[in-house]
This record gives structure tokens, C-alpha cells and sequence, in this order.
């Protein structure tokens, strides 16, 4: 638990330890939290781990450890500490393994726990009971499972599962989950008794532990739950008795697994099916066909039982029996959500099974169940549900049922079409359809496809839906199709089908949030390279740049910030400056407007955006002089070595004068005075960088290779005679005193190497503000001051 203990013998380390340990109590409860019991719980199991008889007696009698842990977390951490440092076999106790029992039996741990665990008047108790039994089985040690054996805590588990309090019963869910999970022996812990071979076809020869646990568990504690038809509450649990038992299953052997699987499976749907008032629902023919259950074991012959279903599904319409510690009993959505978890399970885990079921049939059934899927958090289970047990029809690049994948998406079309879907129901929608184009089987399928261009139809009325947070999920939808790893066919049927030029469109929507979306997707279009070339094959590259100067004077703020976000993009992601610096209009030219959008604008987060764009615009810039410069001293050699070729003409303007155009040199220092600590730590950390950037190549300047040699209209040979050469390595005051006013930054640089750094820093060190907040006296201390002398300093007011 610990990697590394303190040192025992250390006289000062035992005396401290037992300062703090006796200080904890006493602590206000706004300087005492959680994480600080937990580095001393993590500090006293160093000592435990130890094995010293002497210091345990020491912390755990004289200075009561245990009654010193506020915070359940820690007190059932420190109790595994102890068990995890016990010795299992009493022959070969030790006396800290004496010290250990002794302890826990001086506390009554398994009285105490049990009592906890019983406690029907607190719920508090109960849950702190389970919580120590999930530390304990999470351990997953043989110590901790030979504890969990001898204490008989998971004896009456059961009573646990069906307790009042839907917490306490999903808390004892997670612990039975775990203990199937991680424990070899679970049937020994859970106190019982293997069935005999005839309760269930169970193959004797793979018989094990675990899968005797869960015969046992299936034809005992689900039967027994499942037959409580007066209970929804019973069929809840069963229900999670199933879900715990499919992640252990692996375990198990392939024979007895698969028999496992299928009988939970076909469980699991009839219970969903048992859960649906079929007299109101309208789906296809042979929809209402009864799950059987497979096998001979009491289960099936019960759940295969003529008009048993008939009777559950009666009783789960009827008016739910409100329980001594529940709100309104259990309803039948609860069951479903908890019956659509253990589906998604399985079919991550056991595909095969799920694809030669009829899961997706009885999925769709719920999705025609107005009254379930009234519930969004049902209508989300179930569309979670489809692309996952639709994946499983998809064996070698082949879909084996594709008239079933044409019945999914005609009933996702109809979701989409359906006048009472709001924009909660469509974004969920939305986000299925984005795992069927993340599969590349279905999502071929989406684009060659009729369906695709229905889909493509469908969503392009939405974009002009009344509501606007439709338009807005529409739009960003249609984004994330371009996010970096994302779906290649949802690429492919974004362009197919011209959707780039409807999220144009919405960059003059009437709303605000959809212009922002607009944008923001574009940004995300633009860092894929297939979405870049997309929009320059319908030149939305430059229409969407001459969109950009209304945009960045909209009057919502995180309007601007996606618009500087995008011009960001297209600076550095794409290199395309030359689309903002010649585009024929005056913002990017007017350094007015800068000014005001960096250093005036009333959001700090726009500020902190156009630092970043001014920075990027000069990366950008010093990128394309390079490249300028490459082709100079290219054209020169040529020059050399051919005698006829006449002179070229003079070396072009440099692009980096585009950042002085603007006045980024300026903004960017009076940013640093900005009145966000968030606007001046971009600031600063900008110009640390164009500082190092010109340093670099002053430093390579000096050498006969070096670069950068486009400075203005004057030759090279005549500036490489004004440079100060041979002095390599020298100091960056040195190069700031001795570097050519000729050069084309000299004065920006001059300005950048008198900057005060560490000033700078600690202004934007949220430490530094801290440490002077901390430091300043507080203004009562100053006022209220009373001085020696008679009715001198005496500011206590009347009201006082």
C-alpha cells in the first residue's frame, strides 16, 4: 500500500507523527478534509507495514489511532492496512500478527460491521458497512478473502440487495460484483452450499467454484427474486444480479460460459419484454414474440411458464407500493435502464451471443414504447444500446442482416422527423449515429447508400428548425464528423453530401450560439486535412475569411473567442495567412482595432485569444521569411555560377512586417499590464517565446550557412559588412547591445531584452498573489486597534 515507510527509529518522526495524529480532532472542520486523513492514514500504514510490536502497541493503544479518523474513507482504509499485514495461518503468527488479531478483536471488527450493515434505523451505517466490505474485496488479496470467509459478513447479503434504500442496494450490487470478479471461492463467502447437479444441465467435468456460484446464483437468488411478482424491487435486483455475473463469466470455462451467457441473455430480454404494456404500442409483426429460455434448470422452467410473463408485466403497469425508505417504489424504467446495462455488457464482451439473439428487435420495441422512453435516460440507454449490439452483426467487413440495419435507421429517421423530439432527444440520436460511423462496415453503408442521403435530408431540415439549440446540435454534429481520429465515413458523407456549405449558411444565424458553432466547427473542419481541402474545393476557404471581420465584432463574447480560435487555426494549422493579410478588407490591417480587441475588449477570454493570435501570426510570418530567404540565397548561388543570368530583383518585403502592421509588438507588451492575471501570463509567455525566436537567429545570422537574410532592400553583402560577426555564444545582453539596427527587429528586440521577466512572472504567478494576499493585515485588525493611552485609538462603533 505504501512504497516507502518513514523512518521508525527516529525519535523526531514518532514525536511528530503523534502531534498530528493528536491534533486531527481538534482541526476546524474548514482546514480538516478527506485528503488530509488520508496522507495521515498513508503515513500510519508505513509504521504498520513495518512489523514492530512496540510501535503498534504505541499508536494503536496509547494514542487511539482508530478514534482519531471524522472520515469513513479513511477509517476502512487503515482497518485493510491491517488485515493486509496479517498473517493468514495462525501457526505462523508473529507477535505483530498477534498484535494485528488482538486489535481487531479488542474493536469487535465483525460484530461492528454486522451491526453496521443491520442497522435498519441509519442508512448512513449500512452504506459505511458496505463501503469497508467493497475495500475489503477490492483488494482482491487472498488475505482479504480469507478475512471476508472467517467473519460471515456476506451471509446475509441478500437482505442487503432488497434493503429500502435504492443507495444501499446499489452499493451491494458494486460489492457482489467485485467479490464474483476477484474471489475463487465466492460460494464459501457468500455462506452457501453448492445445488446439486440436477437443479441445472451444468456439464460436471468443467464443473468450478465459480461457475457452481453461479448456478447457485441463478437458480436460487434470481429464481426466488424473480418470483416475487408483487415486487418490481426483487426483479430490479435480480436483474443486477445478472449484469454483476457477466464480467466474472470470462473466468469461467468456454462450455459453462456459454451455456452461462445464453441463459442470462435470454433472461435479460424477457425481463425487458415483461416490462412493456404491449396494448399501447405499435411495432412490426412478430415483435411480441416470447423470449424462451434456454435449458432445463428451474429458471427457465419457471420464466417458460404459460401467462407468467403476462402476470409480471400486469403487476409492473400497476400503481407502484411505496416502500418505508423509497420516494415511489420501483417503476418499470428503473428495471429497463438496469436490464439495458447488462445488454451493453454483454454485447461488448460476448458479441456472438448477442448477434444470434434478438436483442435489437426487443431495443427497438422499447424505442416504440412512448411511455418508456418518455424517460430521456431510457431513450439514451436504448440509443447507446443499438450501435453497440449492431456491431455485433458486422463479422469480416459484412453486415449478416441488412435488411435489420434498414428497420434501425428508418426508426432513427422517424426519432429525427418526429415534431415532439427536442434538442435533448436529437443530440442523443445524433451521438448514435456518430458510432455507426465510427464502424466502418455500417458507415460505408451511410454513404453509398440511399439511407445516407435521407439522413443528410433530414438533418438539413433541422437546420432550420425553430428551435435554436436544434440548429445548434445539427451543427456541431456535423463538426465532430471532422474530429482528428474520427470517423473516415462520416468525412467521406459530410462532403458527399455538401454539408460544409450549410454550416456556412449558419454563420449569419440569427442566434448567437449557432454562429459560435459555426464557427468552432469550421476550426475543426480546418484541422483535418480532408475537411482544408473540402473547403478550398468549394472555396470556403477565403468566403469563410471574409466572414470572419463581422463575426470578430459580434456582440457576444464567445462569438469572438470561437472567431479568434479559427483565425488561430488557419495561422498556424494551415499556414494561411496570406487568405487574412490580402483579403481585401481592413481589419487585419488596422492596428486600431487590434488594439482595442486585445487590449480593450470587456471579455479577458477574447484577450487571451488574440494574444494567442498575434503570436501565432508571427510564427507564421517568420516561417514564410525563411522560405523567402531560402529562395534568395538559392537565386544568388545561381547567380555566382552563371554569369549570364542577370541580377534579380531586390528581396521582397518582409511578412513579418504584417505583425508590426498591426502593432503586435506594442499589444503585446501593454498586454502585460492587462488587468487578468490569465491575459498577462499569455502575454508574457508570447514574447519569451519571439524573444528566443530572434535570439536563434541572431545566433545563426553569424555563421556563413546561417539563415535569415531578408532585412529590406539592401543587398546581402552589404548587411553581412554592418552585422557584428565572430562572436558566437555570446550573452543575450550582448547581442541586444551589438546587434545591427539594420536588422529588421532591432527595436522590438531592444524592447523585448528590457523587459523585467521576473517581475513579469510574479505577477502572474498565482503563488506570488496568494503569498501577498496572506501577507497584507487584514483591514479590522488595523482599525480596531486599541492604543495604551486613554480613549486614543478606541474605533469600536456604537453598534459594536
Amino acid at each position: 500500500m505504501v512504497q516507502q515507510g518513514p523512518d521508525a527509529s527516529s525519535a523526531d518522526t514518532l514525536e511528530e507523527l503523534r502531534r498530528v495524529i493528536e491534533a486531527l480532532p481538534t482541526m476546524p472542520k474548514n482546514i480538516v478534509d478527506d485528503a488530509r486523513h488520508e496522507k495521515v492514514l498513508s503515513y500510519v500504514s508505513a509504521f504498520i507495514a513495518q512489523r514492530d510490536p512496540a510501535l503498534m502497541h504505541t499508536m494503536l493503544i496509547e494514542w487511539d489511532v482508530l478514534g482519531t479518523f471524522q472520515v469513513l474513507t479513511a477509517a476502512c482504509q487503515f482497518l485493510v492496512a491491517i488485515i493486509e499485514n496479517r498473517s493468514m495461518e495462525e501457526q505462523q503468527f508473529t507477535a505483530h500478527d498477534t498484535l494485528m488479531t488482538t486489535l481487531l478483536e479488542s474493536i469487535s471488527l465483525y460484530k461492528l460491521i454486522h451491526t453496521m450493515m443491520t442497522d435498519q434505523d441509519s442508512e448512513r451505517n449500512r452504506v459505511a458497512g458496505l463501503e469497508f466490505l467493497w475495500m475489503v474485496t477490492d483488494s482482491r488479496s487472498e488475505r482479504g478473502a480469507v478475512f471476508l470467509q472467517q467473519s460471515q459478513l456476506f451471509f446475509s447479503y441478500m437482505d442487503l440487495l432488497m434493503d429500502d434504500s435504492r443507495l444501499v442496494r446499489s452499493r451491494a450490487l458494486d460489492v457482489l460484483s467485485i467479490l464474483l470478479d476477484s474471489t475463487a471461492q465466492p460460494l464459501r463467502i457468500l455462506g452457501k452450499d453448492a445445488l446439486p447437479a440436477s437443479s441445472m444441465d451444468l456439464d460436471r467435468s468443467d464443473a468450478q467454484p465459480l461457475a457452481e456460484c453461479f448456478k447457485h446464483l441463478l437458480e436460487h437468488d434470481v429464481l426466488s427474486l424473480m418470483t416475487l411478482t408483487e415486487s418490481l424491487k426483487a426483479l430490479h435486483v435480480a436483474t443486477g444480479i445478472l449484469d454483476a455475473m457477466i464480467k466474472p463469466l470470462r473466468q469461467v470455462s468456454d462450455t459453462s460460459a456459454s451455456q452461462f451467457v445464453d441463459i442470462i441473455l435470454s433472461t435479460i430480454l424477457w425481463i425487458i419484454q415483461a416490462m412493456q404494456d404491449t396494448t399501447k404500442v405499435h411495432e412490426p409483426s412478430g415483435g411480441h414474440n416470447a423470449i424462451v429460455i434456454p435449458g432445463y434448470g428451474k429458471l427457465a422452467a419457471k420464466l417458460n411458464e404459460p401467462g407468467f410473463q403476462d402476470s409480471l408485466r400486469t403487476q409492473s403497469h400497476a400503481k407502484p407500493i411505496r416502500g418505508s425508505g423509497s420516494r415511489g417504489g420501483t417503476l418499470p424504467k428503473t428495471v429497463v435502464l438496469s436490464a439495458l446495462k447488462a445488454l451493453q455488457s454483454l454485447a461488448l464482451l460476448f458479441p456472438t451471443a448477442v448477434e444470434k439473439s434478438v436483442a435489437i428487435n426487443v431495443v427497438l420495441s422499447i424505442l416504440h414504447n412512448q411511455q418508456l422512453c418518455s424517460d430521456q435516460r431510457v431513450f439514451k440507454a436504448c440509443l447507446a444500446t443499438l450501435p453497440m449490439a449492431l456491431k455485433t452483426k458486422v463479422q469480416n467487413g459484412q453486415l449478416l442482416d441488412e435488411q435489420l440495419f434498414a428497420s434501425v435507421m428508418t426508426v432513427i429517421l422517424g426519432l429525427i422527423k418526429r415534431p415532439t423530439s427536442g434538442s435533448t432527444s436529437l443530440r442523443l440520436i445524433l451521438a448514435a449515429i456518430l458510432d455507426f460511423f465510427e464502424s466502418d462496415t455500417l458507415g460505408k453503408i451511410l454513404v453509398t447508400e440511399n439511407v445516407g442521403q435521407e439522413l443528410a435530408s433530414g438533418l438539413g431540415l433541422k437546420l432550420y428548425d425553430m428551435e435554436w439549440d436544434i440548429r445548434d446540435n445539427v451543427v456541431e454534429f456535423i463538426g465532430n464528423l471532422f474530429v482528428t481520429g474520427g470517423p473516415n465515413h462520416g468525412v467521406d458523407w459530410a462532403l458527399k453530401h455538401d454539408l460544409l456549405e450549410s454550416i456556412y449558411q449558419k454563420l449569419s444565424d440569427e442566434e448567437a450560439y449557432v454562429r459560435a458553432a459555426g464557427v468552432h466547427a469550421f476550426e475543426i473542419v480546418m484541422r483535418d486535412s480532408r475537411g482544408w481541402n473540402g473547403m478550398c474545393l468549394k472555396n470556403l476557404d477565403k468566403r469563410l475569411s471574409g466572414q470572419l471581420p463581422a463575426l470578430v465584432r459580434d456582440s457576444e463574447a464567445f462569438v469572438r473567442r470561437a472567431v479568434l480560435d479559427a483565425m488561430v487555426c488557419l495561422v498556424s494549422e494551415r499556414e494561411s495567412g496570406s487568405i487574412l493579410m490580402v483579403n481585401g478588407t481592413d481589419l487585419f490591417v488596422d492596428a486600431k482595432f487590434m488594439s482595442r480587441l486585445t487590449l480593450d475588449d470587456a471579455d479577458w477570454e477574447v484577450r487571451i485569444r488574440a494574444c494567442d493570435f498575434m503570436a501565432a501570426v508571427w510564427e507564421h510570418c517568420l516561417a514564410l521569411d525563411e522560405k523567402a530567404d531560402y529562395r534568395v540565397r538559392a537565386a544568388k548561388r545561381l547567380k555566382d555560377t552563371d554569369s549570364q543570368i542577370q541580377e534579380d530583383a531586390p528581396p521582397p518585403r518582409p511578412s513579418t512586417w504584417w505583425f508590426y502592421d498591426i502593432k503586435g509588438d506594442q499589444i503585446l507588451v501593454e498586454a502585460t499590464q492587462d488587468s487578468s492575471r490569465m491575459v498577462r501570463l499569455a502575454s508574457v509567455e508570447a514574447l519569451k517565446k519571439i524573444k528566443a525566436s530572434i535570439e536563434e537567429r541572431l545566433d545563426a545570422s553569424e555563421e556563413n550557412n546561417g539563415g535569415y537574410q531578408v532585412f529590406g532592400d539592401q543587398g546581402e553583402e552589404e548587411l553581412q559588412r554592418k552585422r557584428s560577426a565572430g562572436e558566437r555564444g555570446r550573452s543575450t545582453k550582448a547581442s541586444s547591445e551589438h546587434v545591427s539596427q539594420q536588422h529588421p527587429h532591432a527595436a522590438f528586440y531592444t524592447v523585448l531584452s528590457n523587459l523585467d521577466y521576473e517581475r513579469l512572472d510574479a505577477t502572474t504567478s498565482v503563488e506570488r498573489l496568494y503569498e501577498e494576499v496572506l501577507n497584507v493585515e487584514r483591514v479590522e485588525d488595523v482599525v480596531m486597534a486599541e492604543s495604551e493611552k486613554p480613549n486614543d485609538g478606541n474605533n469600536v462603533l456604537d453598534c459594536y
